[in-house]
């Protein structure tokens, strides 16, 4: 792989440097040789024979022998012609540090293009433009234009922002954090963060892997490389854009709410990625990666000098779902017995504000022997009868033992014993709250790591050819919206259960159906105008009779003229009624991630609450299953305040069969059940409404 080239150079060539040490190459140089890389240095520059001792060519073609990495810091008008030089030499690895591209409108997308032609042919690998370069600790090699260098460790960090890229290097040289491999991509013309995972999953030196990111071209190859990474290490995501703005529009209810950070949120969980929202939560979970143990399972103490302290932890445990662990009668008794004056032998454990060395020594002796402990939290107030660089020295020491996270909030008092905490290996965090969530992020991992992945779905019979044969005429007639009909034909096709109905354009039709199906019946108007017929009473359900059917059929009618004066009415749909609980059942097909499930409340309560679940195709058996318990909507299905259970089993089996649709499919854009009707436990459950939005695939 071309990246070993790149990260782990024996000759390194730099086009831009000069005599100017403000320029960006030269600071580029500078760093190289600052970090204390071993390898061969070259400077292309025309106008000089050495920069800072290093000799310099007028051009890439001039030197001799191989080269594994040519970083280009040069005009962007000048980079095109760097990079066929680098080109014809063969070279396998370039930077491109280089702005003005993409991201400076028109000529500079132009110029852009022609950089990834040549990228294409050659087959090198490129990092860049307009980004900050990257750097191995085991290779000595700091090829950015920032200072800042952390030294070796044992955490990689993917940045697609170069100035947060070096934020969190500065923080992580601050908390004596070192880095096993950096890098930032920039524009993204060919290294991405897919290729950076699959380098990263196998880099022995590398134990946790921290992106940022801000967006994606292929969202599937993504995963596939987070799903591999996350098995052997933990991969911590920071992604921006989490608001409206970044959602697309979308024609179905759930299209609307599961904009694309929703699926953004459900490909992370998919990749059991761990999802940050701040860049101090990526503080602390890099901290406490890197420096502690995995936990195996729930089941934290606290212990801690102050009672305040201890309570602010456990309300942040209860945030973050972490299970305060329940100390045995035996521990208590011995806490009581071997510590006087204690404020409280409960968890938290309160060893009072006085509490010497030896009293949280001794604590942390007895509470980790218990067995429902994991892991300790262990936190001290900088009151003047504490001496904090003695606990310190204690909690490393023990830190040695169990998997331990401690809060010394505070100030300068507090300084001098969070070095000796950071010396010796254990994360530290500036507050209770912090040290919870780091330590709950965790054991989520832990605990998604220790489930198997699933049982893959088998495959269903379904009758493809009828479903496509809807889409070819609805596509043949210039329409991208299929009618309720069609819809329903194509849930059928895939054997999912539809209710008896018919399509009448007379009153007296309409009973002639109803009366065939049998009462009672809901009504609907027919119209490819209108997609959501509830919104504008275009939906009467519970029609027991002849005389509610006609009354009925005339009402929809005047209400979608009123509603929509030039809509097309076809008709009235007379329905069979089924009873059962409201759910949605839709699919969207991301442009990034591709095909999305998402499942909840249905009926009107999947605008009012926005409770959706969204699950990336394709799903095992597990993720069905995950996906119907994941809100409130099971809550009516469980049996909830004396309801029947209802048939999770047949709403299951709708899903799978709405998955296999979207992955036979791909013209079909988007597709909305709702409400799917569960019904009793063993009744089954009933597709009564299908909105269907088709893409041409041939354009």
């Amino acid at each position: 792989m071309m990246l070993d080239r790149m990260f782990s150079p024996r000759s390194i060539v730099v086009v831009g440097a000069s005599r100017d040490s403000k320029k960006v190459g030269s600071r580029v140089l500078s760093n190289l040789l600052s970090s204390g890389f071993v390898g061969k240095v070259t400077v292309v520059n025309p106008k000089a024979d050495e920069i800072m001792g290093v000799p310099s060519v007028p051009s890439i073609l001039d030197i001799d022998g191989d080269i594994d990495l040519v970083i280009i810091a040069v005009p962007s008008r000048s980079v095109k012609d760097v990079l066929l030089d680098c080109e014809k030499k063969g070279v396998p690895a370039v930077i491109i540090i280089s702005a003005g591209f993409r991201e400076e409108g028109i000529e500079g997308r132009r110029m852009e293009a022609q950089l990834e032609e040549i990228v294409s042919r050659s087959g090198m690998r490129v990092v860049g433009p307009n980004c900050f370069g990257i750097m191995d600790s085991r290779s000595k090699m700091n090829a950015t234009f920032t200072h800042l260098w952390p030294g070796e460790g044992n955490v990689a960090l993917i940045s697609q922002s170069g100035a947060v890229g070096a934020t969190v290097l500065d923080w992580m040289i601050k908390m004596d954090l070192g880095l096993s491999r950096f890098a930032s991509l920039g524009n993204k013309i060919d290294v991405d963060e897919t290729d950076m995972l699959y380098f990263l999953a196998e880099d022995e030196d590398t134990e946790v892997i921290a992106i940022y990111l801000e967006g994606l071209e292929n969202g599937q190859s993504f995963l596939k490389a987070a799903i591999e990474a996350s098995r052997r290490k933990p991969v911590a995501v920071l992604k921006s854009g989490r608001s409206e703005s970044g959602a697309r529009a979308a024609s179905s209810h759930t299209g609307s709410i599961a904009g694309s950070d929703a699926v953004y949120e459900a490909a992370f969980k998919k990749a059991n990625v761990i999802r940050i929202d701040e860049l101090d939560e990526l503080f602390d979970v890099i901290n406490i990666f890197s420096r502690m143990p995995l936990i195996s399972r729930d089941g934290i103490a606290i212990i801690s000098n102050a009672g305040g302290l201890g309570v602010m932890a456990a309300d942040a445990c209860s945030v973050y779902d972490i299970d305060l662990a329940s100390l045995s009668r035996e521990t208590i008794e011995e806490l009581q017995r071997r510590i006087p004056g204690l404020a409280s032998s409960l968890n938290p454990v309160d060893v009072r504000g006085d509490a010497t060395a030896q009293m949280f020594e001794d604590a942390m002796d007895i509470v980790s022997r218990d067995p429902s402990v994991n892991g300790l939290i262990i936190l001290s107030s900088p009151v003047d009868t504490v001496d904090l660089e003695a606990v310190a020295a204690v909690v490393v020491d023990f830190g040695r033992e169990m998997p331990i996270a401690v809060s010394f909030p505070g100030g300068d008092k507090c300084d001098k014993a969070l070095r000796i905490i950071r010396d010796g290996g254990v994360p530290d965090f500036p507050s209770p709250e912090r040290a919870v969530r780091a330590m709950a992020h965790m054991l989520r991992y832990s605990e998604r790591s220790s489930k198997s992945e699933g049982e893959a779905l088998q495959d269903i019979e379904a009758d493809s050819e009828a479903a496509r044969h809807v889409i070819d005429v609805a596509l043949s007639e210039g329409r991208d919206n299929l009618s309720e009909e069609e819809g329903k034909a194509m849930l059928r096709a895939y054997g999912i259960p539809v209710p008896p109905e018919g399509s009448a354009i007379s009153s007296s039709e309409a009973v002639e159906i109803a009366e065939k199906i049998g009462y009672p019946v809901v009504m609907k108007v027919i119209s490819p105008d209108i997609h959501h017929k509830t919104d504008i009473g275009g939906v009467i359900v519970g029609v027991k009779d002849e005389q509610g059917v006609r009354e009925a059929f005339s009402l929809l009618q005047e209400r979608a003229r009123i509603a929509f004066p030039g809509a097309k009415v076809e008709g009235v749909s007379v329905q069979r009624m089924v009873r059962g609980a409201e759910v949605i059942v839709s699919m969207i097909r991301d442009e990034t991630f591709g095909p999305v499930i998402s499942y909840g409340m249905g009926g009107i309560f999947v605008e009012i609450l926005r409770e959706v679940s969204q699950k990336i195709l394709p799903l095992t058996r597990q993720e069905v299953d995950e996906l119907i318990r994941s809100n409130r909507a099971y809550q009516l299905l469980s049996g909830a305040r004396g309801r029947p259970p209802g048939d999770v089993s047949s709403l299951a089996d709708i899903i799978i069969r709405v998955a296999k649709m979207a992955m036979d499919l791909n013209e079909v854009q988007e597709l909305e059940i709702n409400p799917v009707m569960v019904g009793a436990m063993n009744e089954g459950s009933w597709a009564v409404d299908a909105l269907v939005t088709l893409r041409r695939t041939d354009q």
